[in-house]
């Protein structure tokens, strides 16, 4: 099993363009509804992470909601691209593993960087259960 087998790709998965205005981003980011978004450019590559805790970040350190983009600031100088990293998707689910335990999605890219998509931590607890369930009925095939 690969990262590719558990791909949400990116024509199903929410993301936010980088050279958004803050601002712009945070209206997207709430319609959007989720509690991290993948951040993209315009040609697909793969920037970060924006989450409802940048926002809420930059609101307190303006102390109002109306000053989050006094400074020009773009969703991809918001995000903190640090948090999650992305793999590729041809990365072994080891990796896949390490990642998903410190993060609720995974993002990712093709060999250039390029954004594909994500896989969810539910997506893999479920194909987990679904292996689970057949070494079980495997065993209990062996015992009869």
């Amino acid at each position: 099993m690969n990262t590719a087998m558990l791909l949400k790709p990116k024509s199903m998965v929410a993301y936010i363009y980088g050279d958004l205005s803050a601002e712009e981003g945070l209206k997207e980011f709430i319609d959007h509804g989720f509690t991290a978004v993948p951040v993209i450019d315009r040609d697909g590559m793969y920037i970060g992470v924006v989450s409802e805790r940048d926002f809420l970040y930059r609101i307190l350190d303006k102390k109002n909601v109306e000053a989050i983009n006094e400074d020009d600031l773009t969703v991809a100088e918001l995000a903190d691209c640090s948090r999650f990293e992305s793999v590729t998707i041809d990365a072994d689910i080891e990796t896949l593993f390490n990642r998903i335990i410190e993060q609720n999605f995974v993002p990712v890219v093709d060999s250039r960087g390029m954004f594909s998509g994500i896989v969810t931590r539910k997506d893999v607890l479920m194909r987990m259960e679904y292996k689970l369930k057949q070494a079980d009925m495997s065993r209990k095939e062996m015992t009869v």
